[in-house]
């Protein structure tokens, strides 16, 4: 079966292809037209279409997640569909018209969308319990789901209060000052590494009414009521203190309500698996591991942008009955044809040589930043090795150079961390392992302290064998350098999206000090190599 699936309106829109449940391609818009959380999802659209992997004529069936763009497509009973989404129904079976013939389609709930692909990322286990936790779904801000008998079943809505799931962290954002952006908490988050939870603080927000969440003019004059109190004040010091509370509160709540909710058997806690833009937060994502004893299944396009495949595998694993394979994270867009990297180093004017593993390692060793990028790009949020800025830990200032200087991020922000699988193991003897950069482990003084946050913490990405250019250079690299991994952050200029080609790289970074460029077998010095 040939299944396209789509993220067609709303913030983070893409669009996937699959084939006898093989995810053949897929990309997310804002990479495309680097603007952050592009909503624009025909251009996507066009761009896989006109894919040679991609038999558009061939399409079976259309599957899409609310809300839905009646531009794009041409649905008849589009306002049926949705009312009978909005009385709780997790999809709807009708046609749509798409390059100019009717084909079948599964209109995907929002919530349930998001459900599907984390439970993918459970391998679809029965008695997984599945916590969307979002800032605005479809009908819920939070929502349970649990695998049982082949079926996802919607189990409850709406079981947090406002401060355990993604508006809370919005409201708190715009409190704060920071605005009401997609990319907000992400920023707030951080602020917490900095501060203590305050008995003062946490009062005053669990007196908040909790008809905030749904009442955006009550939440308004809550915010209003609140700016007023000293304890929210904007001075850095204030504004830590209550990120930490709130993020003491929110990680309270959210293992509360999955307590009493998981499945138990005389082996313990059943499978978890984390969906929504919360499952970003990697503070909760950590306790709930250590509290519950056991992984969490995260999916690394946990936020909207995964509904470009989560659609997909609802109707593929749920409408169709057809298993899905294991996606890969390295699945947004193609790689660079060799053609396009030296054509985008010329006109930079920037010299090819051959890819030299130890020389890179020699420039991180002896302080430089390397922007690399190995095939396609990641899916999701996070730089995983294949569109990253690579730094030296260990040298005194990177944190500053690479986040405030090259990215112009907020100085507060933290940088992650890669390093090799075998070596993790080794610092962190029984410890789960992250592939995909979602969970914090306390950084031992003196490892890598340009990683590592006020708190003591680092958020770190396991990698494998199967990623051989960056294992082997984090290997060649800490045979210099002594030092096990490497800063990881996304390659990207100051507010744009991650970069998806060699012609965006250089675009954001030929002027600035980056050091050395790594295209796939092909590498360029910003300057003559000393």
């Amino acid at each position: 079966m040939k299944v396209l699936s789509l993220h067609s309106a709303g913030h983070d829109t893409g669009v996937g292809y699959f084939e006898d449940g093989r995810l053949v391609f897929a990309v997310e818009t804002e990479r495309l037209t680097r603007t952050k959380h592009d909503h624009r999802a025909d251009i996507a659209l066009r761009h896989v279409l006109s894919q040679d992997c991609v038999d558009a004529a061939g399409i079976d069936l259309v599957a899409v997640s609310t809300p839905v763009r009646s531009a794009l497509m041409r649905i008849p009973d589009l306002d049926r569909a949705m009312e009978r989404i909005g009385s709780g129904a997790q999809h709807h079976r009708t046609v749509c018209e798409l390059l100019g013939r009717r084909v079948e389609c599964v209109i995907v709930t929002h919530e349930v969308s998001h459900a599907a692909l984390a439970a993918h990322y459970a391998g679809h286990d029965e008695g997984t319990t599945v916590l969307v936790n979002e800032g605005r779904g479809q009908i819920t801000r939070s929502s349970l789901f649990h695998v049982a008998d082949g079926r996802l079943e919607w189990t409850a809505k709406d079981p947090l209060p406002w401060y355990g799931n993604g508006f809370g962290w919005t409201a708190i954002g715009h409190l704060l000052g920071f605005g009401t952006s997609p990319s907000v908490a992400g920023k707030v988050m951080a602020l917490g590494g900095y501060g203590e939870p305050d008995a003062r603080i946490r009062e005053q927000l669990q007196a908040v009414d909790p008809r905030v969440m749904h009442d955006l003019r009550l939440a308004e004059q809550v915010r209003a009521k609140l700016a007023e109190r000293p304890e929210f004040g904007r001075d850095f010091e204030k504004m830590a203190q209550v990120v930490a509370t709130f993020q003491e509160m929110f990680t309270e709540t959210v293992h509360g309500v999955l307590d009493r909710h998981v499945v138990r058997t005389g082996a313990g806690v059943g499978p978890i698996a984390l969906g929504g833009g919360c499952a970003l937060n990697i503070v909760g994502n950590s306790a709930l591991r250590d509290a519950f004893g056991r992984d969490i299944a995260i999916a690394p396009a946990c936020g909207d942008a995964g509904h470009l495949v989560g659609a997909g595998i609802y109707a593929l694993k749920y409408v169709a009955g057809q298993d899905v394979e294991p996606i890969s994270v390295y699945a947004n867009g193609t790689g660079e044809t060799r053609a396009a990297v030296l054509d985008a180093l010329a006109r930079t004017g920037l010299a090819p040589v051959p890819y030299d593993g130890p020389a890179v390692a020699r420039k991180l060793a002896d302080g430089g930043v390397v922007a690399l990028m190995d095939g396609a790009a990641e899916l999701g949020p996070r730089a995983l090795g294949h569109r990253s800025l690579l730094g030296n830990p260990a040298v005194p200032g990177m944190r500053k150079r690479m986040s405030e200087e090259l990215k112009q991020r907020e100085w507060y922000r933290p940088l992650g961390a890669v390093i090799r699988e075998e070596r993790f193991a080794e610092l962190y003897p029984g410890h789960h392992p992250s592939p995909y950069m979602l969970f914090d482990y306390l950084l031992p003084e003196g490892t890598a302290p340009e990683a590592r946050h006020a708190n003591g913490t680092c958020r770190i990405q396991t990698l494998g064998p199967d990623q051989a250019r960056l294992h082997g250079l984090l290997a060649e690299f800490e045979t210099l350098s002594g030092v096990p991994a490497l800063i990881n952050t996304s390659l990207n200029g100051p507010g744009r999206a991650i970069a998806h080609t060699a012609r965006d790289v250089l675009d954001d970074f030929a002027e600035s000090g980056v050091d050395l460029f790594v295209f796939d077998d092909v590498m360029a010095y910003r300057s003559d190599p000393r």
